[in-house]
């Protein structure tokens, strides 16, 4: 896979104006401005599963395509303005390289009438669990990707009060936004809440939104000893979705239809709920486990009716009246279904650590498993860090019984590499 250099024409150009469009008055620049730039090189080699039941449409999607992403990031705050912003160059096998310049934060923070407001685009991460958390119901972050680039924040208005022990927000999300594609888009109303006992943290979340009602939820993080976390999450909402495959009594014509291939499944009152804890030794070692549970992620018999119908669709390869086209279409659009950010509905994680007591070295292996079909991903990671430059590697593989989540993915592995550079 050939890499282009991190100095990359465009990335520069684009990001320098940007920059230009956005510059601050010539009277914000002054000691408060404080701005830094990042160089970052991703490089992913993804190997396709052989026999896999989508065979038929793969070529119409991302799996199994080598690729790199290139980007320039600066990220800094001057006055009230706080700014994150990145031009990416990125390619991948078969296809033309792209460019994309993203202001994943632009946001002011100010007062008016005693109160302080914050306006603009921000990331409104926030939970305490590592491989899942419930109550991150705004930003929605996909967890446990490779190399993930930054998040884009969410375009916001917040009232917020803060105190040396506590802090509470009214977030309005996509301010004039009704449904939209996806749920973080939509527009919503909530109430963060984090309060600070002794030794434990408490998060509490309510949000408000036409697709899903009202969603309330709760979480703590524990610290009982210096070596000991523990945390719990845990989310009720009026209602809910997922995507799941056709039912099996699904008609021809829509097994072969791409726009159908999928369908978007309404659930009551689905919870979500997690609980986990950290272990760390004075050498740099931890061990963590998580267990959780996901209404609204697919169950094991979605997943063995998605292989079903990729198995239906491939029988119908060759026969004369039905369009190879359509077959490869509603297959790829039929992949959609692990787009899905949490593929397991049972979850654990189990994540051993280690970080050199200098800061250089550390090194990771996360083995994260369905506990309903018995599918598993396996990550292991080495990094270093220096004072500017940080280097990151990894290899990821999938596997599990022929007809859980993991094992019907159609990539078998995946490795990748990352450079970063601070200036």
């Amino acid at each position: 896979m050939k890499l282009p250099r991190p100095s990359s024409p465009y990335c520069q150009r684009r990001l320098l104006y940007c920059l230009a469009a956005l510059a601050l008055p010539a009277s914000a620049a002054d000691d408060a401005a404080d701005f830094g730039w990042t160089t970052r090189l991703v490089g992913e080699g993804h190997e396709l599963r052989r026999g896999s039941p989508f065979a038929a449409g793969l070529e119409l999607t991302n799996f199994g395509r080598d690729r790199y992403r290139v980007e320039q990031e600066l990220r800094g705050r001057a006055g009230p303005v706080s700014l994150l912003l990145t031009a990416t160059e990125s390619g991948q096998e078969g296809a033309k390289p792209a460019g994309r310049f993203v202001a994943n934060e632009a946001f002011a923070d100010f007062s008016a009438g005693g109160e302080r407001f914050t306006a603009g685009k921000k990331v409104l991460s926030g939970d305490v669990g590592y491989a899942f958390r419930p109550i991150d119901v705004l930003q929605r972050e996909n967890r446990m990707q490779m190399m993930p680039p930054q998040l884009e924040g969410i375009p916001m208005l917040s009232w917020d009060n803060f105190s040396p022990d506590g802090a509470w927000s009214v977030v309005i999300a996509n301010p004039g936004h009704q449904r939209r594609g996806e749920a973080r888009e939509d527009g919503s109303v909530a109430l963060k809440l984090y309060r600070r006992v002794a030794a434990a943290d408490f998060h509490g979340v309510l949000r408000n939104s036409k697709r899903y009602g009202l969603e309330a939820g709760a979480a703590a993080s524990v610290v009982p000893s210096d070596a000991l976390e523990l945390h719990a999450s845990l989310l009720v909402q009026r209602r809910g979705e997922r995507r799941v495959p056709l039912a099996d009594n699904a008609s021809l014509r829509d097994l072969l239809t791409a726009d159908s291939a999928l369908a978007t499944e309404t659930i009551a009152s689905p919870r979500k709920v997690l609980l986990g804890g950290t272990w760390t030794t004075e050498g740099g070692f931890s061990v963590l486990g998580e267990f959780w549970w996901d209404g609204t992620a697919p169950a094991a018999t979605d997943w063995q009716r998605l292989k079903r119908q990729a198995a239906q669709r491939a029988a119908l390869l060759g026969l004369s009246s039905v369009p190879a086209a359509a077959v490869a279409g509603a297959t790829a659009a039929s992949t959609r279904m692990f787009d899905q950010g949490n593929l397991a509905q049972h979850g654990m994680l189990t994540r051993l650590a280690w970080s050199d007591p200098g800061g250089r070295w550390s090194a990771s292996a996360d083995l994260l498993k369905s506990m309903g079909d018995g599918g598993w991903t396996l990550t292991t990671a080495v990094g270093w860090q220096g004072e500017k430059l940080r280097v990151d590697a990894g290899l990821r593989r999938y596997g599990g019984p022929a007809d859980s989540a993991y094992r019907l993915l159609p990539e078998r592995a995946a490795a990748f590499v990352g450079l970063s550079l601070a200036y």
